[in-house]
């Protein structure tokens, strides 16, 4: 079993839910959330609820409906196409974004490699939350549009 002791904010993280203020913070640093406005990121944090991930547990399987999305506060996240490893997720990653906008089906499994915390966040939920404000909706979509550029 593998070590894993948090340090410092993580710990204190771990240690306590997050208040809605915390959440918002949290979800600026995602790419796909940093242009929403705090006041509207504010309806987004309210129906994000934390989630935690052992590792080796699924966070969704490939064919599964995308329901859910999660933005990752904590650990690493491992997408498998075809049970093969594709892509590793870290904090301030969402995953299973896409499949929740599209209402596709999964397109990759999501499993924690390691002790993972999270954002869930609810596929109805989201959607009435950008229904009710526009500011969501044109900042998710210039996400889509502009994706930020990979540096090393």
């Amino acid at each position: 079993m593998g070590q894993y002791a948090p340090r410092g904010r993580e710990q204190r993280l771990r240690s306590r839910m997050l208040t809605l203020l915390e959440k918002v913070n949290v979800l600026q640093k995602a790419s796909m959330f940093q242009a929403v406005r705090t006041e509207s990121l504010g309806r987004v944090a309210a129906i994000a609820q934390e989630v935690s991930f052992e590792p080796n547990q699924l966070l969704f399987r490939e064919g599964d409906a995308s329901d859910t999305m999660f933005v990752l506060l904590e650990g690493e996240v491992a997408l498998l196409r075809n049970g093969q490893p594709a892509q590793k997720m870290s904090p301030h990653h969402v995953v299973g974004a896409l499949g929740l906008l599209a209402g596709d089906p999964r397109s990759e499994s999501a499993m924690a490699i390691q002790p993972t915390r999270a954002l869930q966040i609810d596929q109805q939920e989201f959607y009435d939350a950008m229904a009710e404000d526009f500011n969501i909706t044109r900042a998710i979509m210039q996400a889509l549009v502009h994706p930020p550029v990979a540096t090393s």
